[in-house]
């Protein structure tokens, strides 16, 4: 999906389209705003970050109209990236759906993703990401609108040892603090689980000392403690569900 973008000339040689479109799914919390934003990044691309509510309107049309400016906005750009978010809420599936808007809006967002030239000098990539892929409109999943879905799993544990290191640095921690067992007790954390961990755990030296106690180091216990009291926000059998999902629609998980 990238390649084409940074290498058009190679691209145009082997007679490989350039831009697409890409679903990410998995669990909340995983990091697929995040990879929108760096593939952006990486592009040097114009991106547009659109929310549902951005989209729909309680006027007859409006919501349409506002999916047509969209991408021709993005047309007018050399390189555009469109990253719609919770992307389940704008192209649910018909079938299940009840609303006369959507009933007009799905249609309108997969005939711009088809219509999209991509041999007209310009390139759009279209990235959606969700939480739920098993709502999305069945014809939202074919080649040539979805090319490809990546399965965004939850971090493992070199992950989880890293975000631990992004999330404690520039704070002050005690000697005793591990990360090899910060990582053995933090299985099935998400990094916004593990990012709101390390500021619960910072929260409570800060408070102390807000109290009136010397002010100390985050230590250890902190850590540990917040751990105990903290659930993973995403339970084992939700794990194993989008891992289904994805093997049934002959998406590669790892």
């Amino acid at each position: 999906m990238i390649y084409p973008f940074q290498h058009p000339e190679l691209a145009k040689a082997y007679g490989i389209d350039v831009g697409g479109g890409l679903l990410m799914y998995g669990p909340p919390g995983t990091g697929k705003t995040m990879f929108a934003k760096a593939i952006a990044c990486e592009l040097d691309a114009t991106m547009y970050v659109i929310s549902p509510a951005q989209i729909m309107s309680k006027w007859v049309g409006e919501a349409e109209q506002n999916v047509k400016k969209l991408f021709d906005a993005a047309k007018s750009e050399p390189k555009a990236v469109i990253f719609m978010d919770e992307v389940e809420a704008l192209v649910p599936s018909r079938r299940e759906s009840e609303s006369n808007v959507m009933q007009r809006v799905v249609p309108q967002i997969l005939q711009e993703l088809e219509g999209f030239d991509r041999k007209a000098g310009r390139a759009l990539l279209f990235l959606g990401a969700t939480n739920e892929p098993w709502t999305l409109d069945p014809a939202m999943m074919r080649p040539g609108r979805l090319d490809s879905k990546v399965y965004i799993p939850l971090p493992d544990a070199e992950a989880r040892f890293k975000l631990f290191e992004i999330y404690l640095a520039g704070r002050p921690i005690e000697d005793d603090v591990d990360f090899s067992v910060l990582v053995e007790n933090s299985s099935g954390y998400s990094g916004a689980d593990i990012k709101a961990v390390c500021g619960r755990a910072a929260s409570r030296p800060f408070l102390e000392s807000v109290a009136g106690a010397p002010q100390r180091k985050i230590g250890m216990c902190d850590l540990l403690a917040v751990l105990a009291e903290t659930p993973p926000s995403v339970n084992a059998k939700d794990a194993a569900k989008y891992r289904a999902w994805g093997e049934n629609t002959g998406v590669e998980v790892s």
